[in-house]
C-alpha cells in the first residue's frame, strides 16, 4: 500500500510540477509579446500621420484623418495587444498547438 501510495503522489506531483512549468511558460511568452506603448513606428499603408494613445489602463485611444487610416490603426492595435492569443487559439484550432508547446 506504501508503494502505490508513493506512485500516486509521484505522478500527482509530476502533474502538478508539469501544469505549472507549462503555465509559466504561457505566462513569460505572453509578458515578452506585449505591445509596443511609447515611441514612434513608421507603418506603410496609412494615408496621413495617426496618434494612438494609450491611458493608464493600457486602452488606446486612436485619432486619425480618416476612416481608413483609424480602421489601420485598429487592427494594427488589435494584432500588437492580442497576437499571442491569437496565435494560440488558431494553433489549438488546427490541432498543432504542440509545436509550440511541445509534446504532451
Amino acid at each position: 500500500m506504501k508503494i502505490a501510495f508513493r506512485i500516486a503522489a509521484g505522478l500527482i506531483g509530476l502533474g502538478l510540477g508539469t501544469a505549472l512549468g507549462i503555465a509559466g511558460w504561457l505566462v513569460a511568452a505572453a509578458y515578452l509579446s506585449l505591445p509596443q506603448a511609447d515611441g514612434r513606428l513608421a507603418l506603410s499603408g496609412l494615408a496621413a500621420p495617426v496618434t494612438v494613445a494609450r491611458d493608464g489602463y493600457g486602452i488606446p485611444r486612436i485619432a486619425a484623418a480618416s476612416h481608413a487610416d483609424a480602421y489601420f490603426a485598429l487592427g494594427f492595435v488589435h494584432a500588437q495587444d492580442r497576437l499571442f492569443q491569437m496565435e494560440l487559439m488558431r494553433r489549438t484550432g488546427q490541432g498543432r498547438l504542440a509545436e509550440v508547446i511541445g509534446r504532451p
